[in-house]
């Protein structure tokens, strides 16, 4: 029963419920040997899910032409000590693309944590682009925001930022150095209260809190 009710969460929060995907990714961790916690848990999710049933998730393009996208990572939240990685991307009002996932390798560091979490989004973050120029749209920017400074130095750099405690990071992650240079992307930094107080500008004004 507890899988059950988690993959139709998960089918949910996929498709009109990011709100949740942070709440849903812990209870995949669980399905094999859920106990009574993860069933309080569970439990929750349904309360939630019944009394905000009303709410509509907006979604309304700016007509920037620049693709923001947001993200983090949580330094060994897990209880196998992994991290978890969020990445969300704002257009106006909404986010049609979230996601929240566990990383799928431990880390020494938290800025470690950051440059795999940015690694887990980069697909999305040029299948994006390149699906909007396919349509004929002229993107002026596409930029990833974050709130580590370390991280930043190396996805920018490359090889000249590894210093011995980060050269043993497999060389897929500068994956994103490569990118960087091309053009298809690039970083920002921001303060974590800039990021967060940004972030929410952009996304309660048509999430999920205006009402039918």
């Amino acid at each position: 029963m507890f899988h059950h009710f988690t993959a139709q969460l998960l089918y949910l929060g996929k498709r009109t419920r990011p709100d949740l995907l942070l709440a849903i990714s812990f209870l995949c961790t669980r399905v094999q040997e859920p106990d009574e916690d993860d069933g309080k848990k569970i439990g929750r999710c349904l309360r939630f899910l019944r009394e905000t049933k009303d709410d509509k998730l907006t979604l309304e393009a700016d007509g920037s032409s620049v693709i923001s996208w947001w993200i983090d990572a949580s330094y060994a939240v897990h209880p196998n000590m992994r991290s978890h990685t969020g990445a969300t991307m704002p257009m106006g009002k909404g986010c049609p693309i979230s996601i929240s996932t566990k990383q799928k390798i431990n880390t020494r560091s938290s800025t470690e944590a950051e440059v795999v979490g940015v690694n887990d989004a980069m697909y999305l973050v040029l299948w994006v682009r390149h699906f909007l120029e396919a349509q004929g749209y002229d993107i002026k920017d596409n930029i990833v925001y974050y709130d580590n400074q370390s991280s930043m130095k190396l996805e920018n750099n490359g090889k000249p930022s590894c210093i011995n405690n980060t050269r043993h990071m497999e060389i897929r992650y500068f994956f994103i150095t490569d990118n960087i240079k091309k053009k298809q992307t690039i970083c920002q930094i921001l303060s974590h209260w800039q990021h967060a107080w940004r972030l929410l500008q952009q996304t309660t004004t048509g999430n999920h809190n205006e009402k039918k």
